[in-house]
């Protein structure tokens, strides 16, 4: 009984001391991440700190506007119709997030328009493009180990 006890007790202490010694990441902190992407399109867009104040409150309005229409087609794609329901059905839902889809292109157009008044375009295309390369190295981080591409170039 004595060797059980002992036994299943070093396994629970292994144990322990195996996942304590993993690395924790942090849970998402949305201020932090807004801080970050500010920080790396100013940086890449060569934005002044005028520009910068002018530019952002205009970009992050538009993006939580994209952000609701995009919860609205992830809802209408997760919720899917009933089993017994019929091609109309679908072809309704279709037709909605296709909608959906025009309405946040149409609001990237206006507020494209509205960025390029506050800053010359070329510093807009240019936080564009930072915009693409932060997420593309935010999500660099997620996966285990190297990311693929640094794999790819050791095979």
């Amino acid at each position: 009984m004595k060797k059980t006890l002992l036994l299943l007790f070093s396994l629970i202490a292994f144990s322990l001391a195996a996942t304590a010694q993993q690395p924790q990441r942090g849970k998402f902190n949305p201020e932090e991440f807004k801080a970050k992407l500010e920080s790396f399109i100013t940086q890449e867009a060569n934005l002044t700190p005028a520009e910068a104040q002018a530019f952002f409150p205009i970009y992050h309005e538009m993006k939580g506007k994209q952000r609701g229409i995009q919860h609205k087609i992830f809802r209408l794609k997760k919720n899917a119709p009933a089993e017994d329901a019929d091609e109309t059905e679908y072809a309704i839902i279709i037709q909605k997030i296709n909608d959906l889809g025009v309405e946040m292109a149409e609001l990237g157009v206006t507020y494209y328009k509205a960025l390029c008044k506050a800053v010359p375009p070329h510093k807009v295309y240019a936080a564009m493009r930072a915009e693409d390369k932060f997420h593309r190295k935010m999500l660099e981080g997620f996966g285990p180990g190297q990311n693929r591409r640094e794999e790819g170039k050791t095979r």
